[in-house]
């Protein structure tokens, strides 16, 4: 509107001295012309397609736990269970475009939560966790591995380059015999293991209800962490060991560990997109831009 006023009156100007007002309407021309290619260049314009490639890769992630009754034991302060899923509940955003599920095993095993890229799922699921979830008492790793071993090769049909990783968390009492096959297909399937010890030495004893667990002989129970299993475990599948206690929290450590683990290269897709063209429309302005500061106006003769 201003502009629009400041021609009008150039213009009368003009015709009041007698001069022409041609190389005022060339300019008025030319910025009506730029400024619309550079509001058009802002709407960013698109037409014609493109075909371009992207490339994807990612992680595939079970998280084991160790749901026994030991994991009640209150070495680890409120317990060791609670203390793990509250770790990992607020530590678990460090894991970033990763797929994550949970398995869970006492006696035997089971899928709590498929694999999912939901955090919000994850949480949620980790936080439901209790030794309850199974009726009768026992340590099954055998069962939980070869359930794990199923699952991967049902989610790696597509693609078997996918990387895969175990996050056993457990205090690694009475886990019975683990079958030489099944750690013989970990190994050939490449399956990364980081192992969480969760627990002391010195032990706790058990919560059980308002009491304690006691033995036949009515004797209360302590149950101790057994690291040295754990450790000769993790180092036969070539993994990595990390602890939890009230003085050590190897729980950040070993997510980002995790996340060090390298991502293979799953599969290229190809992509049809639309090519934005806003830079030609640009480009146009500027020249017109550049063109209507060097062509001056002069209305008066003299």
């Amino acid at each position: 509107m201003v502009y629009a006023t400041y021609f009008i009156r150039l213009y009368l100007v003009a015709r009041r001295l007698g001069t022409t007002a041609r190389s005022v309407i060339i300019k008025f021309i030319i910025r009506g012309i730029y400024l619309g290619l550079c509001i058009l260049g802002l709407l960013g314009p698109s037409f014609g397609v493109n075909e371009i490639e992207s490339q994807a890769t990612g992680k595939d992630i079970f998280f084991v736990f160790d749901l026994s009754r030991s994991m009640d034991a209150i070495d680890i302060e409120p317990s060791r269970l609670e203390k793990t899923k509250f770790e990992l509940i607020k530590n678990i955003d460090q894991l970033k475009s990763d797929r994550i599920g949970l398995i869970v095993f006492s006696s035997e095993a089971y899928t709590h939560t498929p694999l999912t890229f939901d955090r919000d799922a994850i949480r949620l699921f980790i936080q439901k966790l209790n030794t309850g979830l199974f009726v009768n008492n026992g340590t099954d790793l055998n069962a939980a591995f070869s359930l794990i071993l199923k699952k991967f090769q049902a989610s790696s049909t597509l693609n078997s380059r996918k990387t895969k990783v175990i996050v056993l968390i457990s205090d690694g009492e009475d886990f019975g015999k683990i079958e030489p096959s099944v750690i013989y297909a970990l190994k050939q399937n490449k399956i990364n293991l980081l192992t969480l010890g969760v627990g002391t030495p010195q032990g706790g004893l058990i919560r059980e209800g308002m009491d304690y667990k006691k033995d036949k002989n009515g004797q209360e129970v302590v149950s101790k962490l057994n690291a040295p299993y754990l450790l000769n475990l993790t180092k036969t599948l070539n993994g990595k060991y990390f602890q939890l206690t009230n003085q050590v929290n190897g729980v950040s450590d070993l997510l980002k560990e995790v996340d060090r683990v390298e991502s293979n290269w799953i599969d290229t897709r190809k992509m049809t997109v639309a090519n934005n063209k806003y830079y030609y429309f640009v480009i146009l302005g500027l020249l017109l831009m550049i063109i209507d500061i060097l062509f001056t106006v002069r209305t008066i003769k003299i």
